[in-house]
Order: C-alpha cells, then sequence, then structure tokens
C-alpha cells in the first residue's frame, strides 16, 4: 500500500522546512523585500547550532519573521487569518 502512495505522489514527498513556514508567514504579515531578506537570514542562523533543533521549523520561521519586523521597526499586521 505505501508503494502504491508514492506511486501516486510520483516519489515526490518532502518535510516541510523553516523556508516553506517562512513563505506563508512573510505573505501574512505582509512582510516587505528587505524584512524578508531578514527573515531568511535569520532562519539559517539556527543551521549550524546544534541547541536548536528542538524548535519545530514553524516556530523558527515565526520567530524569524517577528524578530526582523521588530529590528526594523516595523509594525506587523498579522491578524492571525490564514491563507
Amino acid at each position: 500500500m505505501e508503494y502504491e502512495i508514492l506511486r501516486k505522489l510520483d516519489f515526490e514527498v518532502t518535510t516541510p522546512s523553516s523556508w516553506h513556514f517562512l513563505a506563508r508567514f512573510s505573505k501574512l504579515a505582509k512582510a516587505d523585500s528587505v524584512c524578508s531578506a531578514l527573515a531568511r537570514y535569520l532562519i539559517e542562523l539556527p543551521l549550524i547550532e546544534y541547541r536548536m533543533l528542538k524548535y519545530s521549523p514553524s516556530m523558527v520561521a515565526a520567530s524569524a519573521v517577528y524578530v526582523a519586523f521588530h529590528v526594523l521597526k516595523k509594525k506587523i499586521t498579522w491578524n492571525g487569518s490564514t491563507l
């Protein structure tokens, strides 16, 4: 059965990473290109730190968006809705 499922998916199976969540969260927060670039940089920093493995990719991405907005002194317009 697992083979049939994978065959139907054309073996294109992946796990969500911080990049996937960051794209979604940046859109929800209406981040401009500068905020998005800073957030992308911030999600790369935990990759070399073993202690950061305990945090989920969605938490890392949400934190990166929050910190980017805070550093750039911009107001977050995130209303909690989903895309």
